[in-house]
């Protein structure tokens, strides 16, 4: 029987739109980059651009969409508001066979949105508003949402939220008290830098299995006691999984080092997803009882096969032709 996940995470509508050079600097936007809005900006861009495409995305939502398209048992902890985009990005991710488990907000900020403006040579630029997904809270956790689940997903990301830091740890104490396999994804190297002595912490008390880059888990091991070094990490948590693009990843483990060599590909497109595809390749194998090493290599496939095309969520089609 296939073992079950929960995770958490922002939840975040991606809205994918074409656009000219033009449309960027009106709305001084940096080609290639991200940049972090109000919602005054955000709702002016979103009423004058056409889009082409919208998806459920965030980190953990992406890695829990591609596992239900394995065939996983997958279920999401994140926070929506009851508006046209939140009822979007439900559907989205139900649609592909994962749970959404929180109850939509009736009031405050509204769902939160990516708007991705890709311009005719093929670059990504993002404006994003956070919106509800920063209001998780406790309150938004319930019991119930741990009964048969095997292994927890927890993005980093949501440190940026003293509320869903909150909920986290409520949740922690349900994963323990049903000993459920708690996985942490470091998620980013700047917010590792930003919240490095609350990570540490959570790690060493609570993590089974930490996943990483190579960057975040540079930047976690820039403390004083430096213990979070690759040749101690198994000894903190069970498993340690460092991804290493086009070099692979290193899995660490009782005192070993796996390492697992990355699938060729012919042409990057767009990395943005590698991550969140590593992990749920690496996670999808693990829930079927399959080997640390067995689950690194089909986390490198997904990685791969992401990284030919542009966004961090593949059509359904795409993935199916990787198994």
């Amino acid at each position: 029987m296939t073992k079950k996940i929960m995770g958490m995470g922002n939840a975040v509508l991606d809205i994918l739109a074409n656009a000219k050079d033009s449309d960027l600097e009106k709305n001084k936007l940096i080609k290639g980059t991200m940049a972090l809005v109000d919602q005054k900006e955000s709702d002016s861009l979103l009423n004058e651009i056409n889009f082409v495409k919208k998806d459920a995305g965030g980190s953990v939502a992406n890695s829990l969409a591609a596992i239900s398209h394995f065939g996983g048992n997958a279920f999401f902890c994140g926070k929506v508001k009851d508006d046209d985009l939140g009822n979007e990005f439900v559907s989205s991710m139900e649609n592909v066979g994962t749970k959404f488990l929180c109850k939509k907000s009736t009031d405050g900020l509204p769902t939160a949105r990516c708007i991705v403006m890709v311009t005719p040579d093929g670059e990504r630029t993002m404006q994003t508003f956070l919106g509800a997904s920063t209001t998780l809270s406790s309150q938004d956790i319930d019991y119930s949402f741990f009964e048969d689940i095997d292994y927890i997903l927890i993005e980093g990301y949501l440190w940026s939220s003293p509320t869903a830091r909150e909920a986290i740890q409520k949740s922690i104490d349900f994963a323990k008290k049903n000993k459920i396999k708690i996985v942490f994804s470091l998620s980013d190297a700047g917010l590792v830098n930003m919240f490095r002595t609350d990570f540490e912490e959570f790690i060493t008390d609570n993590v089974d299995i930490l996943i990483g880059n190579e960057n975040e888990f540079k930047e976690l091991n820039k403390s004083s006691t430096n213990k979070f070094d690759l040749d101690n990490i198994d000894k903190i948590v069970e498993v340690g999984v460092v991804t290493m693009g086009e070099k692979g990843a290193i899995i660490l483990n009782n005192q070993q080092k796996i390492a697992i060599e990355a699938e060729k590909v012919d042409k990057v497109i767009d990395s943005t997803g590698a991550g969140d595809m590593f992990a749920a390749g690496f996670l999808f194998e693990l829930l079927n009882g399959k080997s640390l090493e067995t689950s690194g290599e089909f986390g490198c496939k997904v990685a791969s096969k992401i990284v030919t095309q542009y966004g961090a969520r593949p059509p359904k089609d795409f993935l199916n032709n990787i198994k």
